[in-house]
């Protein structure tokens, strides 16, 4: 069998048994007018999220546990749109490349007013660091797991190596 029909074989059994492609982005969910998006991206070991809030604090949200909806108190989300309001146009801030694991790796992004941030997880710039604490305590307030996301399931009979202990 040649490597391609291999791979080709094998990422079939992973849709099989995890029933997506890896990475998965959070799907779309409808924006209300006014409304701003949190969305953080999945990476090879984790799925992403993607939140929808008002100002009024009520939120739609996707994650691995599926959709929802709830409610954060106002003064987060009042907090959160006035961080919006200070960083616009949220495009200029400042976007420094950073190092991030292959596997454990993702992003967050900030959409509002027709407008999108860089990813803000590792910006050096207090608007963008604001902007990122905001989306983790919204996360966070909604149940949502704010630093990796959920564990994608292991492919069945796979192998696995206790770690090696330290010697003398």
């Amino acid at each position: 069998m040649n490597t391609w029909l291999a791979g080709a074989v094998l990422a079939q059994i992973i849709v099989a048994f995890t029933g997506s492609h890896f990475p998965r982005t959070p799907p779309y969910l409808p924006v209300p007018h006014g409304a701003a998006v949190i969305m953080r991206t999945g990476s090879t070991n984790t799925t992403g999220y993607r939140i929808v809030l008002t100002r009024d604090g009520q939120a739609t949200y996707v994650s691995a546990a599926g959709q929802g909806r709830g409610a954060i108190p106002v003064s987060l989300a009042n907090k959160f749109f006035a961080d919006l309001q200070s960083a616009m146009p949220l495009e200029n801030l400042p976007a420094p490349a950073c190092m991030k694991s292959a596997s454990f790796g993702s992003s967050l992004f900030v959409y509002w007013n027709h407008h999108r941030s860089p990813d803000v997880t590792c910006s050096g710039d207090v608007r963008a660091a604001a902007l990122a604490r905001d989306a983790d305590a919204i996360a966070g307030a909604l149940g949502i797991s704010v630093r990796s996301g959920v564990l994608r399931p292991m492919l069945p009979n796979e192998l696995h190596r206790p770690a090696p202990t330290p010697s003398p």
